[in-house]
């Protein structure tokens, strides 16, 4: 049963999470490109347990700037902290595809692999990634 004591605290937590939210939405507005601004949205809709809302800041972040590594590391790692391993790794797998040359994301992708366990796994990914790289011996 509610009381008017706990439907007023729902209400306040819900009015506050509503403004903080447009605050982000506002600072975003005002710079798109500002990856702080992004990783502390996203931060908090994990805090407050809304793991969706936290996806779609890191994807949107993601569209508007689809280079920056450091939101790519910290999407996998919030994901795999929530062990969402398949998340984690469709992430990786696009990281390494739209961005080959980093080899950073190919070693966290194989070391989460290797770390699950799934040695055939990270074997493909290390594969894939030396792959990338043709050895001319003249």
């Amino acid at each position: 049963m509610h009381t008017p004591l706990t439907c007023c605290f729902a209400f306040s937590s819900s009015l506050s999470r509503r403004i903080r939210r447009k605050q982000f939405e506002d600072q975003i507005r005002k710079n798109r490109n500002n990856v702080s601004t992004w990783l502390r949205y996203a931060n908090f809709e994990e805090s407050q347990k809304e793991l969706e809302r936290a996806r779609s800041v890191f994807e949107r972040a993601l569209d508007e700037m689809p280079r920056m590594l450091t939101l790519y590391i910290k999407y996998a790692e919030m994901e795999m902290k929530l062990k969402n391993v398949n998340h984690a790794r469709n992430l990786w797998d696009r990281a390494v595809t739209r961005l080959p040359r980093t080899d950073q994301f190919w070693l966290r992708y194989s070391y989460m692999e290797e770390m699950l366990g799934n040695v055939a796994g990270a074997r493909q990914v290390y594969e894939r990634w030396m792959g990338r790289y043709k050895i001319i011996i003249f």
